[in-house]
Order: C-alpha cells, then structure tokens, then sequence
C-alpha cells in the first residue's frame, strides 16, 4: 500500500551533499518526491510502498555523506502524491545554515589527483562535496558561489555539468573546478616578481625547497613558512628570521609511511592522521630522526599529512618532510593575503607560492593527541569549527560568549543552536583582537544577530571584556575555572543539576577573591560552585615578567617556604642585584598573589630542568615530559592543610634529585592527589585546565580511573585550555 510522508530534518545537511543523498536514496528504493533545503534544514516529501519508505528512512540515518550530521527528523503523514522524485530549489533566506570548515581532500579526489586519465589530475585545487574549502572563501549565506570568492571563476562546460548532476559527486560543490576554469598558481621571488605557473611553478619550488631555501606557501586557510625539515641549516636560518629560539615546528609528511620513519605511531594515531580533518598529531619521535634544532630539547613532534592537492602536487618533488608552520608574527594571527604577507614577513621567506583564490576567513591547523586511545584535541580550528551545535534549549535570547583572552575562541547562542568560532588566538596582540572582531561581524552579518546578552570573564582588564562594555547589552561575568568546568558538562551533555567533583589546573584565571587562580579543586552544580581545595598560594613577583622569566617563580616559592639554604645551589646562578631587588619585593608583598598549579610547574622547571625563562607559552610543561620515566615508582607527597595543598616537602626535594627521578616524582604527585581524592568522592569526576593537555599526567589519571572504575570526564573534541571556556559560559547563561 502506497503512502506519503514528509520529513523535517535538522543538522549539518545543507553543502555536504545531502540532497544528491536523500535523491539516489530515493531512485534506489523506487520512490517519489522532493527534497528542498530551507532557513531551518531540509525538507523531503517522500511517496511510494511503505516497505520502501522503511528502507529508505533506515537507510537516510545510517549512511549518511561523510560530512553531514543529522541533529533532528521530525516526520509527519501527508496525502501529496507525486509521480517522480525531484531536487528544488532552496527555499528562503538560510539564516540559521551551518557554515561548515575547510575539510581535508578526500579519498575520492585524492585518487582522481594521482589517476593520468581524469582531467583533474595533479589538479591543486581539486575538490568535491565531501571536501575542500568552506568557510576560507565564504562571503556570505546562503552557501552558493556567487556568495564565495570562487564568484570570479567561471565554471567551464565540464564543471558546469558535475554541479548540476545530482548523481555527480561534485553536485552543487560551490569550490568546483578544473585546469581550465580554476584558480592558478604562482611561484614569486620575495620581491614580486613571478617566476612560473602552474606544475611548473611547484616543481621549481620544490628544488627551492632542497636547495635549502625558505618558502611561503598558501593552502586552504592562509600562508605556511616552509623547508626542509631535515636541512639543519634551513630551519636554524627559519629560527633566527623568524626570532623562534626554542619553539618546536610542525612537520608535514608526505604519507602515513613517510611520518612512520619520522615518528612512533600507534594505530589510533593513525587513524587521526589519516583522517579528513588532518590535523597536526603530536607524536613520540624517533631517534636521530630529524635534526637537533627541529624540536629543541623534546621528546615530541608535531606532524600532519598533505590536506589539499597542491601540498600532494609539491611532494611529488620532494624526498623529505617539510616544516609547515603557520606564516605569522609570532603571537599575531595567520597570514592570508599576499600584501600582509610581503609586509610582515618578507625578510623571513626567500620565495612564495601564491594563487588567486582569495581567502576571506583565515584559519589555523588543528592540533590533537592521542592518550589511552582517546583523541584530545588542542586546538580546533580547520576541519572542526566553525563547529554548530544542536542543544535541546529552548531560550529565546540572542547570546554572545566571549570566552578568554588568550587561546580565545566566542560561542554565539541562537534558537536551540550554539556556534563555535575557529581559534582566535590571544587577544592580548592587536592583529587577533582585530581578527577576533571580525569573525564576531561575520557571524553577526551572516545570521543577522542582534545579541541579547553577552557572557565574560571577570577579569576586569580582558579586552573582550572592556569590548563588550561598550555594546550596550546586558554583560554577565563568570569565573575562569568554573566556566571550564562547565565546558566538559556541555562537551559530554551531562546533567547541569547534579553535583561534580572537579579539578581544574592551569595557569591563569582571576578569582572570586581578586587573586590569580589556577590550582582549584572544587564543587560543581548548576549555577553554583564552591572552592573546596586549592594549590598553596604563593606571591608572582614583578606580574608579567613571572611568567616568562621562570626563575623569578622558583625564587618566591624558596622565600616563601624558606628553602634558602636547600637552593644555594640554584640561587647561585642568579645575578645578586636582581636577587636583592626581588627580595625587597618579596618583603613588601607588591605582586599578586596565585595557586596556579601552571606556575608551579613552571617554578619546577627552572629547578630540575636549569630553564631561566620561556621563549614560548607551555615550554616548562613540555620539557618535563621528556624526563618522566613510567618504570621509576616514586612520587612525591602533597600535604593538605585544611583547604590548601602544600607543595613544600615536594619542591624541597626537588632541589635535590636529579631531573628523571624529580619530573617523575613531580607528575605522579599531582596524579596521585587526583586519585586519592577522586577515590573518596561519590560524585562523578571532572577535568579541565590547560595542565591536563600534558599526555603524561593524563594518560596515567584515564588509566586509573578506569581500573578503578570512578566516573569521569575530561574535554576531548574541544581543548581544555582556555579555548573552551566559551562553551562554559554559554551553558551558565542557558542552564
């Protein structure tokens, strides 16, 4: 018996295929119709034997295209009758479409790249609906290329039959082109000049690339600084033009088999590597491997695979790895545009490679790990965000969370969604909090916002904050740690009722008490939270300066807990005037006072490690991974005085040991503290704070936790730095 039915289907559904889906699903099961999409999803009418109708709804949930995601279906009986199947066109304006991100080439294009009879190969710009660039070349919704920056490329004969074929993969693919009717390449001198186009011109950069020279290279969201990773001279030239002492470079590798030989990789690391989103894995690298200078003084290595056709088109040149490291200023954001480029950076970079297609929204590598088989994402940006959100909230306000100042990322609220932004970066630098303004205009501009409501930190000098002040809305302010906390709630749809017991480590976050927290064990329900334990608070001599001049921690912590005598040794190192100075600071209590469990590593570093000062953000915490041995059982002891944690007799003898035996000591006193409580808790655990991105420390918390079998939670598809802290305080203002 024949029927009918209508669908309302809600998700990531629109530009990632879905209608050509839903329309093969159709002619597969002998069905009638139409699907449309319009300003809340997709629409299906669907006609035919009901037996038919089942198969094609199981089939509509379960295989899904690559890139959708289906949030919501709500299906109703209807009497229409059609008589064959149909796409229309798209109904009203798309105010509440997802933007999706730049995605990885996929293994479709991939395969058409290296085939010699398709005529996109060795194509750069080859894409399809199931991958390529997004939200770099968007304008504006609805997400049809006269709305995005391919509007200047007109599609040939060839193109323009793929878009319009429904049984086409490239159906309705807005990036679609071909050699004849796409973007071209171009390989410049520092000064402009245009050397070659094409193949030609990758080809001649490669051989720029294995004569050792440093190139600029653009791909989907902005420009890399780019050479040989295994040139020892190349990179040391790359650090001293880029002033980048210390910090480590990420490496891309041409297939999983070339980063194999570079690096130790277990098969879920692999799996992340290989994945659509290709982001930079943090990996164990092997020894001798890779030059001295390429990761100074660490165990780990940053490495990601070729993600677009021109990355793949480069490698047929190339024998070896290469540095692919965002082309920036440091702190300051990617750069995307030839004239920044040539401007900022053009005293760095001996040659670049360039095309026409320009990029509206830049957007960073997204960076993971792998511990215990979980993947734990850093930074979240190309691939995964702009990320929207399906909630079951039912608010009518418009809100805008603004997150942190550094590692920022904003959450926007709208009608049961939440949309995540890229990574911003830190806005204390005037180029990202320009770029963190435009993004919020883009959104604004695209959904036609009008904000409601704003959420922010309360430390009273953020400049997000000082921002928000001058928009005349309603501002609430929460705190740093417990919108973290939050973020792993929202992360893993947790009940915003109940009680947590939580522990949030980091480095940074003003407290209610006008103190700087970072060391925080709390309680955790709904609206409310209580500080129940924190890390002793100790004095941060000179502010600022503290926290890159890592000594001066260590030094507050040995006056505060008179280890004079015990740290001769390491006192010795310092010049006496400087010593003196800090003394008398000490003793007048100018500084602000913290529990930052971040600067306590810090201090810990400059003790074991002999490391003065940081050349750039996490180097203390990353070092001290290199030293950890998980076969030394020994662990040094916390005492808990009341509702502070005392790290004395752990820093004490830290003055004495040597740096294996300290760091291993150090890292399973913080895990066993976490366990030991955890142990007496009846409420489920939460993690969060920048600390907890240290594998060592978390790998060993996963695996106890799960031997003994406490609840826990941590953030994994959002970082549990500051970047999340967006999502926390989206969740307060709605919860």
């Amino acid at each position: 018996m024949k029927k009918g039915y209508f669908y309302e289907i809600s998700g990531l559904v629109q530009g990632v295929g879905f209608r050509p889906f839903v329309y093969n699903l159709a002619l597969k099961f002998g069905l009638f119709g139409e699907v449309y999409n319009d300003d809340s999803g997709v629409k299906i009418s669907i006609y035919g034997d009901e037996n038919d109708i089942n198969k094609f709804e199981f089939a509509l949930k379960n295989e899904l295209p690559n890139l959708a995601r289906i949030d919501e279906i709500k299906k109703h009986k209807s009497d229409k009758f059609f008589s064959d199947f149909k796409i229309l066109p798209s109904r009203s304006a798309f105010k509440i479409a997802p933007i999706l991100p730049d995605f990885a080439l996929c293994k479709d294009c991939e395969k058409e790249f290296f085939d010699p009879k398709n005529p996109r190969y060795h194509y750069p710009f080859i894409n399809c609906t199931n991958c390529g660039p997004r939200f770099s070349i968007i304008k504006a919704l609805p997400y049809d290329r006269k709305n995005t920056t391919m509007s200047s490329f007109a599609m040939c004969q060839r193109c323009q039959s793929e878009y319009e074929n429904p049984l086409d993969r490239r159906y309705h693919a807005q990036p679609i082109s071909c050699n004849d009717c796409g973007p071209k390449l171009m390989l410049k001198h520092k000064d402009g000049k245009i050397l070659e186009y094409g193949e030609n011109a990758v080809k001649m950069a490669a051989g720029f690339i294995k004569e050792g020279k440093i190139l600029a290279i653009k791909g989907l969201g902005g420009f890399h600084l780019v050479c040989d990773s295994s040139n020892f001279d190349a990179i040391a030239r790359l650090r001293e033009r880029k002033n980048r002492p210390q910090k480590p470079f990420a490496v891309m590798a041409k297939n999983l088999q070339m980063a194999q030989n570079l690096a130790f990789i277990n098969e879920k690391e692999s799996e992340v590597l290989c994945s659509n989103l290709k982001p930079i894995v943090i990996l164990r690298p092997k020894i001798d491997a890779m030059p001295t200078n390429l990761a100074p003084q660490l165990d780990k290595i940053g490495i990601f695979l070729p993600n677009t056709g021109l990355h793949h088109l480069l490698f047929l040149w190339l024998d070896n790895a290469i540095i692919a490291t965002s082309a920036n200023i440091s702190g300051e954001p990617i750069l995307y545009d030839e004239g920044s480029l040539c401007e900022k950076l053009g005293d760095v970079f001996d040659y670049y490679l360039d095309n026409d297609r320009q990029i509206c929204s830049p957007s960073d590598d997204s960076i993971a790990f792998v511990a215990q088989d979980e993947t734990i994402f850093i930074r979240t940006s190309r691939g995964l965000n702009p990320k929207f959100i399906h909630t079951n909230f039912k608010s009518d306000k418009c809100i805008l969370a603004l997150g942190a100042e550094l590692k920022n990322q904003f959450a926007i609220y709208k009608n049961g969604q939440v949309m995540l932004s890229p990574y911003v970066g830190d806005l204390k630098n005037v180029a990202t909090f320009e770029r963190f303004l435009a993004q919020i205009r883009l959104f604004i501009d695209t959904y036609e916002l009008k904000f409601d409501e704003m959420i922010c930190d309360l430390h009273p000098h953020f400049l997000n904050l000082k921002w928000a002040k001058t928009q005349g809305v309603k501002i609430t302010q929460i705190q740093h740690h417990y919108a973290h906390l939050l973020s792993v709630i929202f992360e893993n749809r947790l009940d915003f009722s109940k009680s947590y017991f939580a522990f949030c480590f980091d480095g940074t976050g003003y407290g209610t008490n006008g103190h700087i927290w970072g060391g925080e064990i709390m309680s955790v329900r709904g609206r409310e939270f209580n500080r129940l334990y924190h890390f002793d608070e100790f004095l941060l001599l000179g502010g600022e300066s503290s926290i890159k001049n890592i000594w001066q921690i260590a030094f507050s912590i040995i006056q505060k807990y008179d280890l004079q005598s015990e740290a001769r040794g390491f006192l010795a190192k310092f010049d006496e005037r400087k010593k003196s100075n800090l003394s008398k600071i000490y003793a007048k209590n100018l500084g602000v006072m913290t529990s930052s469990l971040g600067r306590i590593f810090d201090a810990f570093a400059a003790i074991i490690l002999d490391l003065h000062s940081l050349s750039y953000e996490g180097e203390a915490g990353m070092k001290l991974e290199k030293f950890y041995d998980k076969n030394l059982k020994i662990s040094y002891k916390f005492e808990i005085k009341g509702n502070q944690i005392c790290f004395k007799q752990a820093f004490k003898q830290a003055l004495k040991d040597d740096k294996i035996t300290a760091t291993t000591g150090f890292i399973n006193a913080i895990a066993n503290l976490i366990l030991e409580l955890s142990s007496k808790q009846k409420d489920e655990i939460l993690l969060s704070g920048g600390v907890f991105q240290n594998k060592i420390l978390l790998e060993i918390l996963i695996k106890a936790f799960r031997q003994k079998a406490i609840k826990f939670y941590i953030n994994k598809e959002n970082p549990s730095n500051d970047s999340s802290i967006a999502l926390g305080q989206i969740l307060y203002a709605l919860g």
